[in-house]
């Protein structure tokens, strides 16, 4: 119960990538991002719903099934590439040939390191604008290892200890096993520290331009991105970006697949660590509940009725993968302490500190858009859980904004502050609130209808706004 590998790792980009493989829940919408023949793909998704872990899916399948044929992968995050230039300017079409340069620099540099020679200086890594075109049409690999050779002599009679006819024939050797391969370019967190500012928005925007260039005028390349939703659906009135809904993945788990997720989470284990138990044959999708009772005590008292004590996980972790875990994790914990199963007891106990560490994740995520985002959400603290409309712009005003003008509130989101709305709208788009459910029962989250808070329904206080769940608690709000 104490063993923090049973819910797995939830940073799924450190997981062991067998160990992923074996408790990974497949979804229809990602038939496209697998698929070969598919050149371009970019995963959309909020915070904690599995983006990295999709790649490093992905990074697992391109190495050990036969049917992508040993690919060349390259797997970077955002930041680094970021880190190998120097992005500054808002003219789209510089920056859309600089993100080209760029990729292809780092390409350069794992051509450099499978060799083992340092091909990190911008004379040999950076590819000028017009060798780009001169690669349209052509094999990618062939393309810049024909200008790599090409630089050759400009490094002297000895570089590194080699020679440069030794570096040729490494180059050759190189080429000769990669000719016919493909490269996949995985690239997660593109949007990292994004603000939406016209900087943010230039320089963003224009790497999704530059990678549909790439894929579709060289041959063998194909990319993989991964962008938050917000940012995302900030980005949708970019022109460049207007044709690009064929190539987004969305991620969204239904609540049958969170529950086959975490069934198969704790089989995985079992399996690993207890392989010829009884219990290591079971199903995850048949035995779900024998697999849960593993564990939690089920059926619980929820909502003033009997439940499986799977609604209580769901509802907390708010369909996301790595707060289900992480709130499973501190349960059986605090359950160990007490030897005994996880109940809805092991939960309340841990919801404080589990709320703490969400609003710790909304505040890692979010801060650099507004610094006094803490403060932000404090604000909320010993209030109710439900708002109308005009209700959040009083309890903003007397417990945020305490008479300051409107010059004293930091920028939001690389928008001056202007009114109170501005104040509403942003903890509306980062998921502290969400429009309370209607008889669907579903919540209504920002990627949803990002324009909803600013609505005259809403102002009209036609709609009602609640608190999630997850923050309540830590919160001190009640219900």
């Amino acid at each position: 119960m104490n063993d923090r590998s049973l819910f797995g790792n939830d940073a799924g980009e450190d997981e062991s990538l067998e160990v992923l493989n074996s408790y990974f829940i497949e979804n229809d919408e990602f038939d496209d991002f697998y698929d070969d023949e598919h050149r371009l793909c970019v995963v959309n998704a909020r915070k904690g719903m599995g983006k990295s872990t999709l790649l490093s899916k992905l990074d697992y399948d391109l190495a050990f099934k036969k049917e992508y044929n040993s690919p060349i992968v390259i797997r970077v995050t955002g930041n680094s590439l970021l880190g190998l230039g120097d992005f500054n300017g808002k003219d789209s079409a510089y920056l859309e040939n600089y993100w080209k340069q760029i990729i292809c620099k780092e390409i350069n540099i794992h051509i450099g390191k499978t060799i083992n020679f340092a091909l990190t200086s911008d004379e040999m890594s950076m590819v000028e604008i017009s060798e780009l075109e001169g690669m349209k049409s052509k094999n990618l690999i062939g393309g810049l290892i024909s200008r790599i050779k090409g630089k050759i002599p400009v490094l002297g009679s000895e570089t590194q200890g080699f020679q440069p006819e030794k570096l040729e024939n490494l180059l050759n050797n190189y080429l000769e096993e990669n000719s016919d391969k493909k490269v996949w370019l995985l690239v997660d967190d593109i949007d990292a520290k994004y603000i939406d500012s016209e900087d943010f928005q230039y320089r963003i925007s224009s790497f999704f331009s530059a990678v549909r260039g790439l894929c579709f005028d060289v041959k063998n390349l194909n990319v993989r991105a991964t962008v938050r939703s917000d940012v995302w659906t900030n980005l949708r009135h970019v022109e460049d970006l207007d044709k690009w809904d064929q190539y987004i993945v969305n991620i969204v788990w239904t609540k049958k697949q969170m529950r086959e997720m975490l069934a198969k989470k704790i089989l995985s284990y079992v399996q690993r660590k207890h392989p010829l138990s009884l219990e290591a044959k079971y199903k995850y999708d048949r035995d779900y509940n024998k697999l849960f009772q593993l564990i939690f005590i089920s059926p619980i008292k929820w909502a003033g009725k009997e439940a499986p004590v799977f609604d209580a996980i769901n509802a907390f972790s708010n369909h996301r993968p790595r707060s289900m875990g992480q709130l499973c994790r501190m349960a059986s914990i605090q359950a160990h302490k007490s030897r005994c199963k996880v109940s809805l007891n092991q939960f309340n106990e841990v919801l404080t500190k589990y709320g703490q560490n969400r609003r710790d994740d909304l505040i890692k995520e979010h801060q650099h858009q507004f610094p006094e985002l803490e403060n932000l959400i404090d604000s909320f603290r010993a209030g109710q859980k439900e708002y109308t409309f005009s209700e959040l712009e009083m309890i903003l005003d007397s417990k945020f904004i305490k008479g300051r003008d409107a010059s004293d509130i930091p920028v939001i989101d690389g928008k001056p502050y202007c009114e109170l709305i501005d104040l509403g709208h942003f903890v509306y788009k980062i998921g502290l609130i969400s429009k309370l459910p209607d008889s669907s029962q579903k919540f209504t989250y920002y990627t949803d209808d990002p324009d909803l808070f600013y609505s005259q329904q809403n102002r009209n206080n036609d709609l009602t706004w609640t608190v999630h769940p997850s923050y309540r608690k830590y919160l001190n709000i009640n219900g």
